[in-house]
């Protein structure tokens, strides 16, 4: 059994390979026949998937009596003292990372089918679908930092070409540009810090013999840098390493283009908005940990920038009326406590609700798909309601999100319970923080739900449930969203999540999780809390009670018109950019382009004129004929005895 197991350990990288191949076969599929037919192409996409899915299988069943981690690598270039490598890294950390990735994306690839069958770009859409899973496990089988800013890159690419995949619509554009020039300014970050890590742990890595930037490696090479370079400098090299997740996990103050995003495929929201893209910020932290940890300023930054990004886009997300963006501003929100969590050390909390998320987002982010699909891509939940009655599957599923994210004893209750423990005893203020957000989102879940499913329905299309290529994903996401924090939780016989996710990790410290059952039943009371409050204010079984005692929802927004008016304005975070954009940005840009084409290229082009006006001249005395040079020669003597004529008049 064991070199059975160590057959799929030693040839993970194919997990990898295969849907980089599927992408190969659709993008030169037309000559092959795989056009004739829509089916060829998404069978191809999910059996690719599916056998990855089952290679991450028996990779974790090999993390579970394995030592050690399992490193591979191969040199991939030379420049004197430096040799970069690429291979891959298997852990308890890359096993259920594997198996969320290529198990949502399953999923979301079936459901995909169903949504895209009448979009003319079905297989350009199916081919950056793979492109995207090439690029995301290719990141998380990455063996050093070196390789997985690659990755990093490519899966920045083709999140860029999925968001504008209805690049015609300026929206869509629009939204594409704007994630990418984000994400830019993020990996920009990222590769200043990995090249000055490098830069002051090159001496460490010769001495060593180690592979360069290798996870493994990284916690004494982090130890050489911060004696080496100080403090200070070793603060601003984690910190631009930092930037890196800010972008890519849409941490504040980076994370307006998250939202925009709804522009792409609905599938496209559910893939970048829970298992892939905005995860591998937290994956990245997660593996650089080493690097985060020694430094105690870098630690409170990374808890702080969480904190802040959970609270004001949970803000945010009370006020939204499009379906899709209250589900957006909800996994920055949540993508916010993880990023908390890791940075207040509780390492292995965090990414226990990275994986519970993964399940219960890309369903809600589903079902939302099922509902514009079923409304003709109506996304205003100001012109729905009534549709449990027309879509019972996707209602019922959409309710069961709504628990488990809002930590209702469904999955997300275990893992933010996980945090909140983390978080009791070693910062207290974060943990109310916490608290806050956990009632906000409660509150705005149930008020989407309410809004969506419940009362009459007040649209204009002709409501139709989804088929059932797009309603059995749906029932398969809603298993592991309702159970598998309380599997993984250590009450019952199964190893807990932090054991085995810190058993791989030798080098990590992990905040002790605090005992007791006041925190988690608080924590479930404030939940319950926001879930009575949306259905007081939004459920029509509440309608009399609220013109009873004229509370309503339209006059606590009247009275709280400057807040409310912050969270539908964003906090004025966009306004603030545009505006620095219009009035600072493009100014200096025109002045510089003016600069570099009046002064700099002016003074080349005046040189240049200067040469082509002598050279003119030159050419006038220069025709190569007898008779001209003979009129200059005698004009010359004539203005010469004209001149010996007047000198001899004047004296």
């Amino acid at each position: 059994m064991e070199q059975f197991l160590e057959f799929f350990i030693e040839n993970a990288g194919i997990i990898a390979a295969l849907p980089l191949w599927t992408f190969l076969i659709i993008i030169f599929g037309q000559n092959l026949g795989v056009y004739d037919d829509k089916r060829i192409t998404a069978g191809i996409t999910c059996t690719s998937t599916f056998i990855g899915l089952i290679w991450s299988f028996f990779i974790f069943l090999w993390t579970l009596g394995a030592q050690e981690p399992f490193s591979k690598n191969i040199t991939w270039l030379s420049a004197g003292n430096i040799e970069l490598s690429a291979g891959w890294l298997v852990d308890n950390l890359g096993a259920m990372m594997l198996l969320v990735v290529t198990g949502v994306s399953l999923l979301i690839q079936v459901y995909s089918h169903g949504y895209m069958a009448k979009d003319p770009g079905y297989h350009r859409f199916f081919s950056y679908l793979n492109f995207f899973n090439f690029s995301m496990l290719g990141l998380v089988l990455s063996s050093n930092l070196f390789q997985i800013y690659i990755f990093w890159e490519l899966v920045g690419l083709s999140s860029y070409l999925l968001i504008g995949f209805w690049f015609r619509r300026p929206s869509a554009a629009h939204a594409a540009t704007k994630a990418f020039i984000i994400n830019r300014i993020g990996d920009f970050g990222l590769l200043v810090g990995i090249i000055a890590f490098l830069f002051f742990s090159l001496n460490w890595w010769i001495a060593s013999g180690n592979i360069y930037l290798s996870f493994t490696e990284l916690q004494p090479a982090a130890e050489y840098v911060l004696t080496s370079a100080g403090p200070v400098v070793y603060f601003l090299i984690a910190l631009a390493i930092f930037f890196g997740p800010i972008a890519k996990s849409a941490q504040f103050p980076l994370h307006t283009w998250l939202p925009d995003a709804m522009e792409g495929p609905t599938p496209i929201s559910a893939l970048i908005h829970a298992a892939t893209m905005v995860a591998a910020g937290v994956f990245l932290i997660a593996r650089a940990y080493p690097i985060f940890e020694i430094s105690p300023d870098i630690m409170t930054t990374i808890a702080w920038i969480g904190a802040i990004t959970a609270f004001i886009t949970a803000t945010i997300a009370i006020t939204q009326y499009d379906l899709k963006k209250t589900l957006a501003y909800s996994t920055c929100s949540q993508l916010g406590f993880m990023v908390m969590a890791m940075g207040a050390g509780a390492y292995a909390a965090g990414l226990f609700h990275l994986m519970t998320h993964a399940f219960f987002k890309a369903m809600l982010f589903l079902c939302s798909g099922a509902v514009i699909h079923g409304l003709g891509d109506q996304q205003n939940m100001k012109y729905m309601g009534g549709l449990r009655k027309h879509m019972p599957v996707v209602a019922y599923t959409y309710l069961t999100g709504c628990f488990a994210i809002s930590g209702i004893l469904f999955s997300g209750f275990w893992s933010k319970e996980e945090i909140f423990s983390g978080l009791y005893g070693n910062n207290m203020i974060l943990l109310g923080v916490g608290l806050i957000v956990a009632l906000l989102t409660s509150f705005y879940m149930f008020r989407s739900y309410f809004l969506t499913f419940e009362g009459e329905y007040r649209g204009h299309a002709h409501p139709h449930d989804a088929p059932k290529v797009m309603t059995v994903p749906l029932i398969l996401l809603a298993i592991p969203s309702t159970f598998i924090g309380f599997l993984l939780s250590g009450v019952l016989f199964l190893p807990s999540f932090d054991k085995y996710i810190l058993a791989g990790q030798k080098a990590i410290t992990h905040a002790e999780h605090h005992t007791g059952f006041l925190l988690p039943v608080i924590s479930l009371l404030i939940a319950l809390a926001g879930l009575l409050a949306a259905a007081y204010l939004y459920w029509d079984r509440f309608k009399q009670v609220r013109e009873s005692v004229k509370i309503t929802a339209d006059n606590i927004i009247r009275i709280t018109k400057p807040l409310y008016a912050l969270t539908t304005n964003l906090w004025y975070i966009d306004k603030l950019y545009y505006a620095f954009i219009d009035n600072v940005f493009l100014p200096v840009c025109n002045f510089t382009a003016n600069f570099d084409k009046f002064i700099i290229d002016g003074l080349v082009n005046l040189t240049g004129l200067k040469i082509r006006f002598e050279g003119w001249t030159l050419r006038q005395f220069q025709t190569g004929q007898v008779q001209t040079y003979l009129a200059i020669l005698f004009s010359g003597l004539a203005g010469l005895a004209l001149i010996f004529v007047l000198l001899q008049l004047l004296i």
